[in-house]
């Protein structure tokens, strides 16, 4: 019979589950409890009442709730039951919260820590502090008092202590978040967006879902938009919106593109700022939710104002001004409503206490009528069982004698069946004796031909392996052949260095037996452009690279040798040396370097005789226009300038140097120009790509 007991209680509970129509569930309610509760255990009868008042709750159904949790008061207190009371004031104070009676909601809460504590249980009261921490947060933002705002977040902190103690960490997500809404209220922005976190990182500890991060995302958002840190707000409101947005969270979303235009207005972003809160709009208006839409219009016209479109601005704060004006009515007539409920739950509670009484009294007259009947069916069960045990025994002789002619026929027909199938399994046998046979024929020939490719693919691999002996040797001979030329490349440099090293010595030389200054400055020129090139083939024979010149280095020793010839020292010397073309080809470099020490050594004559301190600049910048690569040079001093009619400083100099560098530019398909730029300044423009090194 228990089976059967249980399968009308599931059934019943699936049906209410469900729902039936309003007035039809109101007539069946005063029934259907009874007959759940004489199908279930004790304390298993209150746990199924409160689980049907909650799955009524959450459908909204509040009333048909209400009717089960008294059930759920009713048989807790027969029983003693402290955690049925317990759930029943718990569900009770979040009822009552929603209707908006907080007053009465914290009476449940109350009353549900203490049967959780007298019933031994102290972790089932973590949650009902969490909703006492809301329900103080919410009477303090409607009374405007700043204490019971304080007094919601210590009970908060209570059901952080709790879950902390009894390691309930999926419930402290819940926790931290209100903990931090509220701090966020009083103000302390930074400690809220620290219990943000740490919900946060309980959720990655948990390997929660996507859903469970949307709420903390905007929380952020927010949060950074209140201290200005704008570009951090933004990107984890996007973060929010990825999420809402497949889910279709029309009110998150509305939140989510309010906040953005927040935050881009505070970028000076005015146009993104009309953008997201538009999109806001679109998403309040879909998700019909009239107390966000006071906020989105006030937003719009903030963003309107931004990019001073004033008029659409003023349409958007007439709208905000009347939905927000609506609100208040609304508030009003919810205050109307709350105190015409609490009137009505009185009348309520005093109606639901006669009810009880004479249901009571029925349940009883019923239990009376059903017990005598009880006696009645078990005598009719005695005398059934009597009869039926004796057609039993008639029916067991009968059929022993049906189940020996039965097993006599099956025994023959199964010794029938046995030749038969013996007859078949021979056949099958044969015939498997000649698929074989063939297979092996088969496999013969498969194996013959793969012996004959073996000896194919041997041999191929022997005359690979004579031709990668020749292909090796090639190579080895090609290396060292490499290795030679390089030793011979690097010998020439060095011995073209030793020769203008020759050259510069006998310069040198011949400068100091002359007596005329001009001509003893015109061999020091040419003394110092010899030095130029030699620098670059020292460079070369001293590193691998035969055909290039790291010209980062090559001009930093240019431009000191210059400076010591000059008698100039480099901590009373300001030289500039930006170089962003590391290596040349040497076709390159070397005129390059020509160039250079032209300018430098004119700069050094001319530029520094008014006794500032001697500046420097060479720059060497690579540059790309149209698909094409080339490179800029710049040498720069801090001289008195030039005379832009005809490129020369204001001093006279050595005509010869400007037409080796216009000789120099033009090797180099380059075009030079002689600016006056706080001194004298020679940029020299090449585009050709053969200039980049690969």
């Amino acid at each position: 019979m228990i089976p059967h007991h249980w399968c009308i209680a599931s059934v019943l509970l699936l049906l209410t589950l469900v729902g039936y129509p309003a007035m039809a569930q109101q007539k069946n309610t005063d029934r259907r409890p009874i007959l759940l509760s004489r199908n279930l255990p004790d304390t298993s009868r209150a746990q199924s009442y409160y689980d049907i008042a909650n799955a009524f709750y959450k459908q909204g159904q509040s009333d048909s709730a209400e009717t089960y949790l008294k059930l759920v008061a009713q048989l807790s207190q027969q029983l003693n039951y402290q955690v049925g009371l317990g759930d029943y004031n718990r569900l009770q104070g979040v009822i009552r919260m929603h209707q908006g009676l907080y007053e009465e909601a914290l009476i449940c809460y109350q009353a549900a820590i203490t049967h959780y504590t007298k019933a031994g249980k102290p972790a089932l009261s973590s949650p009902v502090y969490n909703n006492m921490g809301w329900l103080y947060k919410m009477m303090g933002d409607s009374q405007h008092v700043r204490n019971l705002t304080k007094q919601g977040l210590a009970h908060i902190q209570q059901a952080i202590a709790l879950n902390q103690r009894f390691n309930l960490t999926a419930q402290l997500v819940d926790n931290y978040i209100n903990a931090g809404i509220i701090y966020e209220d009083m103000g302390q922005y930074p400690i809220g967006r620290d219990y943000f976190f740490k919900a946060i990182a309980i959720n990655d500890q948990l390997h929660a879902g996507a859903e469970a991060y949307r709420v903390l995302y905007n929380n952020l958002g927010k949060n950074y938009n209140v201290t200005g840190q704008y570009q951090t707000a933004i990107t984890y409101l996007k973060k929010a919106i990825t999420i809402n947005l497949p889910l279709k969270k029309l009110s998150s979303l509305a939140h989510n593109y309010r906040n953005l235009s927040f935050a881009y207005r505070g970028l000076n972003r005015p146009d993104s700022a009309v953008y997201y809160a538009e999109k806001s709009l679109d998403a309040v208006k879909a998700a019909k939710e009239s107390p966000l839409t006071s906020s989105v219009y006030g937003e719009l016209a903030r963003a309107y104002a931004a990019v001073g479109n004033y008029q659409k601005a003023y349409a958007a704060v007439t709208m905000h001004k009347r939905v927000e004006d609506s609100l208040m009515t609304l508030d009003k007539t919810r205050t109307i409503a709350q105190l015409q409920g609490r009137y009505a739950l009185q009348q309520a509670n005093a109606l639901a206490t006669i009810k009880a009484n004479l249901e009571l009294a029925e349940t009883q007259a019923i239990a009376q009528v059903e017990a005598r009947k009880a006696k009645e069916i078990a005598l009719i069960e005695s005398e059934e069982t009597r009869r039926i045990a004796q057609i039993k025994a008639m029916a067991e002789v009968e059929k022993a004698k049906a189940v020996a002619e039965l097993e006599t026929k099956y025994d023959t027909q199964k010794k029938i069946t046995q030749i038969a199938q013996l007859d078949q399994h021979n056949q099958q046998r044969a015939q498997k004796i000649k698929y074989m046979t063939g297979g092996l024929g088969i496999l013969l020939v498969l194996l013959s031909t793969l012996v004959a490719q073996y000896f194919i693919i041997r041999q191929t691999n022997q005359r690979l392996s004579i031709q990668n002996s020749i292909i090796t040797a090639n190579s080895q001979q090609l290396g060292n052949q490499a290795d030679q030329l390089r030793v011979l490349m690097k010998e020439l440099h060095h011995r073209v260095k030793n020769n203008l090293a020759i050259v510069s010595s006998l310069l040198k030389l011949q400068s100091n037996r002359l007596d005329d200054e001009k001509a003893i400055q015109a061999v020091r020129v040419g003394q110092q452009r010899v030095e130029a090139m030699s620098l670059i083939h020292q460079r070369l024979y001293q590193t691998d690279q035969l055909t290039t010149v790291n010209m980062a280095e090559y001009l930093t020793d240019l431009a000191d040798s210059l400076i010591q010839a000059y008698g100039y020292q480099r901590d009373t010397f300001d030289l500039q040396l930006n170089v962003d073309l590391p290596e040349l080809d040497v076709d390159v470099a070397i005129p390059l370097g020509l160039i250079v020490n032209e300018l430098a050594t004119n700069a050094f004559k001319y530029a520094y005789l008014a006794g500032q301190r001697p500046l420097l600049r060479i720059e060497l910048q690579q540059n790309r226009h149209e698909g094409r690569t080339g490179m800029t040079l710049e040498v720069q001093d801090n001289g008195p300038g030039i005379d832009l009619s005809d490129g020369q400083q204001l001093n006279p100099r050595n005509s010869f140097g400007k037409r080796l560098i216009t000789s120099l530019s033009e090797q180099l398909d380059g075009h030079g120009e002689w600016l006056l730029q706080n001194g004298t300044l020679f940029r020299l423009s090449i585009q050709d790509t053969r200039l980049v090194v690969a």
